[in-house]
């Protein structure tokens, strides 16, 4: 394994790691503290080129704030496979978009 893999890594295991806290935070917590875990996945995500995983939390960040557009808990569960997916392009960032927004609409 190359030492730029095992970055990356760690990398994605920090944002399951801030996933989890968010998970948490969507039962307990109010939408401005659900905002700030999304930025700061959305951040992180970006900083390291992760598209599909900054674009998601930004779209959850977006839910988040106008309640009642989008349960944020769709989002969830594409966060993760973003956060596992080797794809960084716009088509794979567009695909999991869309997959949110059938669930909201079937």
């Amino acid at each position: 394994m190359q030492p730029a893999d095992e970055g990356m890594l760690l990398v994605r295991a920090e944002l399951c790691e801030r996933l989890a806290t968010l998970q948490d935070c969507i039962h307990r917590c109010g939408a401005a503290a659900m905002q700030d875990q999304a930025e700061t996945i959305r951040t992180l995500a970006a900083a390291y080129g992760l598209t599909p995983v900054a674009r998601l939390a930004e779209a959850l960040g977006r839910a988040a704030r106008d309640a009642g557009a989008c349960p944020p808990s769709l989002y969830l569960a594409r966060l993760r496979d973003a956060i596992g997916c080797e794809r960084l392009d716009e088509e794979a960032t567009q695909a999991m978009l869309a997959s949110v927004s059938v669930r909201l609409c079937g």
